[in-house]
């Protein structure tokens, strides 16, 4: 098939600290019309600090809440797990961005991957709509370097960096290590088109 427009949803998965949201934001300013930028991150702004993952989150077992892992080589490792409650919330947001699209709003989707579970109900929430699927790559030494710099929690760029590409299938992929977010957005948009 040839697509002679850009599709209603262009979903955006990798690691932490890949670039998802620049390049989130490079593709709204290379498109016409106005791709609303939704994303993991957008989910975790609403919920309630009790349900989140830091120590103060009493609730954050069922919701959301860091991870400690055993160091790599020297590096820290940190993830990010998600309990009956949290899952309920993905699932709400998943819907939501479905209905957003379903009203005529274009978006853009920011994803890390927490598990198996949230990549099944994606898939089944935005069937039946024109998405292309984009895996963001970058070089793990890149990625913890961006990591370092944004002064978050440091070791989820390396725990998400290939767990957040497993049991994908893209319609492209763009490595964000040496290019930059305008010529990814560019890529995409060729592909897309």
């Amino acid at each position: 098939m040839t697509r002679t427009s850009v599709p209603s949803v262009i979903f955006l998965n990798g690691a932490s600290s890949s670039g998802k949201t620049t390049l989130g934001r490079a593709l709204q300013d290379s498109l016409d019309g106005p791709y609303l930028l939704m994303g993991l991150d957008t989910c975790f702004a609403m919920v309630p600090a009790q349900w989140a993952g830091g120590s103060m989150g009493v609730h954050r077992a069922e919701g959301f809440r860091y991870v400690d892992l055993p160091d790599e080589g020297g590096r820290p490792v940190s993830g990010i797990s998600y309990g009956a409650v949290g899952l309920r919330m993905l699932e709400g947001f998943h819907r939501a961005v479905r209905e957003f699209v379903r009203a005529g709003n274009p978006v853009i989707v920011d994803e890390v991957m927490l598990g198996p579970e949230v990549r099944d109900h994606w898939f089944a929430t935005l069937a039946g709509i024109d998405v292309v699927s984009v895996g963001v790559r970058c070089d793990l030494e890149e990625l913890e370097r961006r990591e370092g710099a944004r002064k978050g929690r440091a070791g989820l760029a390396r725990w998400s960096e290939e767990r957040v590409h497993e049991g994908m299938t893209y319609d492209l992929w763009v490595d964000t290590t040496v290019q930059g977010a305008e010529a990814c957005a560019h890529q995409i948009l060729a592909a897309a088109r």
